[in-house]
């Protein structure tokens, strides 16, 4: 009984709340196991009908308050007022209040049409008052543009978020304003038509004769006839963009493409361009192979969509003035003439350079070597001397020595410098120092004769001695000192000639020179009867 007791009160409290009547049992009696079966299966149905209905009367009001906000309606009737207003614990869940809340959501102004109808409408209602309001809004910001304004000639329009009935209106009003400024201000808005008419004009691709042929562009006479031409340019312009934007875009990369190819093939011959660090020309060339690439492949797509856009529309697709397939052929001739062109300046430069090269001399373009402060140009070279003596060094407190190859009496080694070293000191040895002295003693005395007798000396038919040199002897004077009795003493052939040059040594260059020459027959024995003494 306890049990029958708890299952009738859920039942009681379920047929409240959804208006329905309770499941009869007989009082007075034991009900059986049956019944309760039955009256537990009977509250289970209950309380799945309560959790349904709940659900579409939520669903319900959310829908009816989203369309009373979108169109901005009160509630009228006291059933609205209970849908809208009331918690949902406390609306009764009958049959009949859900068969009404069913044809609210039908006949909501609309008369008698079904929920998914009415849905749908005013779903569609709300899609063209937002594109109303967007259309209205884009007006406002365009003319306000044109006005130019500054901050405190006027105040800015005012701007809305939603599309409401109320919304609109502001945005009507505004807009209203807006035109009245504009009047007052025609030359200012057509100047600003016309430059924002401009940019379309180029976004589009327009040539010169189809800007030409709306004459309104170039009239100075501001009326509100030429406005309206201006506007109805305007619009017709972004149409015509809004409806070929997928083709005009791809036309302004392939512009794009075109022109940064121009600028690698214009770097390409720059001689400048090898200075550049951090592999900045590797890295153009890559970009470069890469637009080379797909360059051509745009164009091919690019041609294919218009070609069936043609077809389609039955007119030609124009880029400045001319059809896309045209207008790209003109452009690879023009650049391939360009090319070659400037091939041909360069081939006629080269060629006026190597004649004037061949007529004048070329000019080194190498740069000079750059030297330290202070080093003079040019060095001056170490001269060599005829006999083999020894020659000033460029640098102070050093000299050097150029021996001949010749009194080598073999050519130099390849491995051999020609720099001699110091020769070592000898010993001091009496026999040495007497002839030393003795040698000193006889150039001292004959110093004197000798030089006046290369003074008075004057050459006659055979000048072949005076090209040996200004300070070598005459041979008599060399002669007359062969046979001198203190000749035994001397370890060499030098001679003082002159107060300006100590000495003076012949060499065995000078013999040979001598020897070469038709000389009588009684010096040429005498020379030999020398060189066999010195053998």
């Amino acid at each position: 009984m306890d049990r029958l007791e708890t299952l009738q009160k859920t039942e009681q409290l379920l047929c409240d709340i959804l208006s329905t009547t309770p499941m009869y049992i007989p009082t007075g009696t034991v009900p059986t196991d049956e019944q309760l079966k039955l009256l537990q299966e009977h509250i289970e149905t209950l309380r799945a009908d309560k959790q349904q209905r709940e659900d579409t009367f939520r669903i319900a009001k959310r829908n009816i308050l989203d369309l009373m906000d979108l169109l901005e309606q009160e509630p009228n009737t006291s059933f609205e007022r209970d849908v809208i207003c009331e918690e949902e614990e406390t609306f009764s869940l009958s049959m009949e209040n859900m068969d009404a809340l069913k044809r609210l959501q039908e006949e909501r102004q609309f008369g008698k049409l079904s929920f998914a109808i009415f849905h749908n409408l005013a779903g569609s209602q709300g899609q063209r008052q937002a594109k109303l309001a967007a259309d209205i809004t884009e007006e406002i910001e365009s003319i306000w543009n044109r006005l130019q304004f500054t901050d405190g000639e006027a105040s800015k329009p005012i701007t809305m978020s939603g599309h409401k009935p109320s919304d609109l209106e502001v945005l009507q009003s505004e807009l209203s304003k807006l035109q009245e400024l504009k009047k007052a201000n025609l030359k200012k808005v057509i100047d600003a038509t016309r430059e924002e008419i401009f940019i379309w004009w180029d976004k589009c691709f327009y040539s010169r004769e189809q800007r030409n042929a709306f004459a309104a562009a170039y009239n100075d006479e501001y009326t509100e006839e030429l406005l309206q031409q201006h506007d109805e340019e305007l619009v017709k312009v972004k149409n015509y963009h809004e409806a070929n934007k997928t083709l005009l875009e791809s036309v302004k990369r392939r512009e794009e493409m075109w022109k940064q190819m121009l600028e690698f093939e214009k770097k390409a011959t720059d001689p400048n361009r090898f200075n550049n660090r951090g592999c900045v020309l590797l890295q153009e060339e890559k970009m470069r192979a890469k637009l080379n690439k797909d360059l051509p492949k745009l164009e091919k797509v690019l041609g294919d969509k218009i070609e069936q856009w043609e077809g389609q529309n039955g007119t030609p697709f124009l880029v400045d003035g001319v059809r896309f397939v045209d207008y790209v052929e003109a452009q690879w001739a023009a650049h391939e003439q360009h090319k070659k062109i400037v091939k041909e300046q360069r081939v006629n430069a080269r060629s006026k350079e190597t004649e004037h090269e061949m007529r004048w001399g070329s000019k080194p373009t190498t740069p000079n070597k750059r030297r330290f402060p202070g080093t003079p140009n040019r060095t001056p070279k170490r001269m060599k001397g005829a006999n083999g003596t020894m020659v000033g060094s460029p640098r102070l407190g050093s000299t050097s020595v150029m021996p001949s190859p010749r009194s080598a009496g073999r050519p130099p080694h390849m491995g051999t410098s020609y720099m001699r070293t110091t020769p070592k000191k000898l010993r001091q040895t009496p026999s040495r120092n007497s002839r030393r002295k003795v040698l000193g003693e006889k150039n001292s005395e004959l110093s004197f004769s000798t030089t006046m007798s290369s003074n008075s000396w004057k050459p006659g038919r055979n000048t072949s001695i005076s090209s040996v040199g200004s300070s070598c002897p005459s041979y008599t004077d060399f002669s007359r000192h062969l046979d001198s009795e203190n000749r035994q003493y001397c370890l060499s052939s030098s001679v003082v000639t002159s107060p300006q040059r100590s000495h003076s040594r012949v060499t065995g260059r000078m013999l040979t020179a001598l020897t070469l020459k038709p000389w009588p027959s009684q010096i040429m024995s005498r020379i030999c009867v020398l060189r066999h003494k010195k053998t």
